[in-house]
């Protein structure tokens, strides 16, 4: 899928759909430090950004599915690799339901959806700080969104969804995610319509009444 993601310094770093044009120079750049890389195999490919963790370029790959499921043995919500330009390293990750107990640091305006699953490839390095964290996917209240980026109300909707960078159950920093819109057309599948699959999926149903219990959830 892909987004439109919003750092708390408002960086704007696109996902761009590999049917849009300007996927192939970004591709071209990434080629440059990744050689292995072939674009068939993605879905999509961001702009470069400075991830607030590693302290460093990197960029950003949707990867299929189902593609990542055969590899690993499991559905997941969504996949991507992370490529970080000055180490030259790179890792696999996937997002799953959310179904743990609540870290610390969740107050009762947030809800998490999702939470990320790191992973090292073989043959392929990694900077070991990309397993020194995860980001954890909420919607919440607007008054909690607004104590940490008032900007971050700016055209949020539906199909918002908010994320925490997390490193030993401490919250580093705070993003958000839009839809990738180009042309009056949108390219982000709702997350409303993937949590509730995976939801009862998982047979927890109890999950979905917590969620729309929310006052701030906005029904899609």
């Amino acid at each position: 899928m892909s987004d439109s993601l919003f750092k708390l310094d408002n960086t704007r770093v696109d996902n761009v759909p590999i049917s849009e044009d300007e996927s192939s120079p970004l591709f071209n750049k990434l080629k440059e430090v990744f050689p292995w890389v072939k674009n068939i195999n993605y879905n999509g490919i961001s702009n470069p950004y400075q991830h607030e963790i590693l302290n460093e370029t990197v960029m950003r790959t949707c990867v299929p599915t189902a593609t990542v499921e055969s590899m690993i043995g499991k559905k997941v919500a969504s996949a991507h690799r992370l490529f970080a330009l000055d180490s030259k390293t790179s890792m696999l990750y996937v997002t799953n339901l959310f179904q743990d107990e609540n870290p610390s640091w969740v107050t009762d305006d947030m809800f998490i959806i999702g939470v990320t699953e790191h992973f090292e490839e073989l043959n392929r390095p990694i900077n070991p700080l990309m397993l020194t964290f995860k980001e954890y996917f909420f919607v919440a209240s607007d008054s909690l969104i607004s104590s940490y980026n008032p900007s971050f109300l700016e055209n949020k909707d539906s199909d918002t969804v908010f994320s925490a960078l997390v490193v030993d159950d401490e919250i580093k920093t705070i993003r958000k995610y839009n839809d990738f819109v180009k042309d009056g057309n949108d390219f982000l599948i709702n997350w409303q319509s993937v949590y509730f699959l995976f939801a009862k999926k998982a047979r927890r149903m109890d999950l979905i009444r917590e969620l729309f219990n929310k006052d701030f959830v906005i029904p899609a």
